[in-house]
């Protein structure tokens, strides 16, 4: 199945029917996805299946800016670490449409936000990616692609730019 994921075009695409089967990441991109993007608090790419053209969402993911606070940083990265917040990427939301469940759609979306990460940190310092889980299963989908969890949160996870990066070079020489 061919995934397209673009930045959200409120004017575009149709997130109506969209359903994850999570009411407040329903919601968020229902209704305040665009919004956020209009004041600089997040950015939203969703995917689409077949073409680009087609406006009809099937999954998504937002990013901002983030810091994850020393911490919550488990200790066996932190401990070279000056002792002060560290610059993240937070990936707020990811979410597929229950008709792509088992589809790898969840896959291809955190894939793509990652490597929205590595072109990002060329440009500024990102320590990690960090996400807070929604719920349990949420957090086993992050532990699955290699998310460390915080010190002492029990849904907020991180994955270190330089496990990313490793993962991206291996990625690139087999191309």
């Amino acid at each position: 199945m061919n995934f397209y994921i673009s930045p959200l075009n409120s004017s575009f695409h149709n997130r109506e029917s969209f359903d994850c089967g999570k009411p407040t990441l329903n919601d968020y991109l229902k209704k305040i996805a665009g919004q956020d993007a209009k004041r600089g608090y997040s950015k939203t790419f969703v995917a689409t299946l077949d073409s680009v053209d087609n406006p009809e969402v099937v999954g998504y993911y937002s990013t901002s800016a983030s810091s994850i606070k020393f911490e919550n940083i488990p200790q066996h990265l932190s401990k070279k670490l000056p002792k002060y917040p560290a610059p993240a990427m937070l990936i707020g939301r990811l979410a597929a449409d229950r008709r792509m469940q088992g589809q790898r759609l969840g896959e291809t979306l955190l894939i793509h936000a990652l490597d929205r990460a590595v072109r990002a940190s060329s440009e500024m310092a990102i320590f990690a990616v960090k996400v807070d889980a929604i719920d349990e299963e949420a957090k086993r989908f992050y532990l699955h692609y290699g998310f460390i969890p915080f010190q002492n949160k029990e849904l907020s996870l991180l994955l270190p730019m330089t496990t990313i990066l490793t993962i991206d070079k291996i990625t690139n020489n087999r191309n």
